[in-house]
């Protein structure tokens, strides 16, 4: 006889099947709004009365800046733009008005026009040392003797040199320039520009002392002072205690192959 193991048993109590009884979700509550009190109604402003407590905002209203925000802002330092090269130039005689530079009136400065037009020629020199932006030095003396490296401008002449006996740094590549030292020989030294400007420097100083004349380039103007060196002092050691080193030039053949 085929037993049905699929009935449930009534005759043992023990060994019923026990069903677990199964969650049932929580119904879903509705949200609950709390209502705010109602708000006092404000009172009515008087004519030309504004509402200062107001933290809205107002479209097309200007910004209000509280003191703190006035105070911080304040405190703030601005930027200040670098200074123009006419600013850090201290006064100075203008090239002309002083006839002759020494040690009572030792500078004198060109203007603008004076510094970029012809050239700068300065008459009874013993020797020329010049250099340039990228300090490539050279130096000339009057009977034709060189040393260092000379600077070419882009018209093919040079920068600085002796010629016909003077001085001369050609003045329309003068952004080139750095400075430059004239040397006096024997003779005063007379210094002009293409306006008829020009003003001369003693050979000798009341104490015997040599003169040499440094010209210094600032912005887009020059610089001349009127300078005293030991009168036995050599070009070299007159070139060391102004701080110009003479370049080693380099050969043009081989730049050329």
């Amino acid at each position: 006889m085929a037993l049905n193991r699929t009935a449930v048993r009534t005759d043992i109590g023990y060994l019923s099947r026990r069903r677990k009884p199964v969650p049932q979700p929580e119904p879903a509550r509705p949200p609950s709004h709390t209502m705010a009190p109602p708000l006092d109604p404000a009172p009515p402003l008087g004519p030309g009365a504004s509402r200062a407590g107001s933290a809205g905002l107002t479209l097309g209203a200007s910004p209000t800046f509280t003191p703190s925000t006035k105070a911080t802002a304040a405190s703030r330092p601005a930027p200040r733009p670098a200074p123009a090269a006419s600013e850090r130039l201290f006064p100075a005689p203008d090239f002309g008005s002083v006839r002759e530079l020494g040690e009572a009136n030792p500078v004198v400065r060109l203007n603008a026009r004076q510094s970029a037009v012809g050239s700068l020629l300065v008459a009874g020199v013993r020797s020329v040392a010049w250099e340039d932006q990228q300090f490539t030095t050279g130096a000339q003396h009057s009977e034709g003797h060189k040393a260092g490296t000379p600077v070419v401008t882009p018209g093919n002449r040079p920068l600085a040199g002796v010629q016909d006996g003077a001085g001369i740094v050609s003045l329309r590549h003068v952004r080139l320039l750095r400075r430059a030292l004239f040397v006096a020989g024997e003779s005063p030294l007379t210094v002009g520009v293409f306006d008829g400007a020009a003003a001369a420097v003693a050979a000798r100083n009341d104490a015997g002392l040599r003169s040499v004349l440094y010209v210094v380039r600032v912005g887009a103007v020059l610089e001349l002072r009127a300078e005293f060196v030991p009168a036995d002092a050599s070009d070299a050691a007159i070139w060391a205690i102004f701080g110009f080193t003479m370049t080693t030039p380099l050969d043009q053949r081989v730049l050329l192959r």
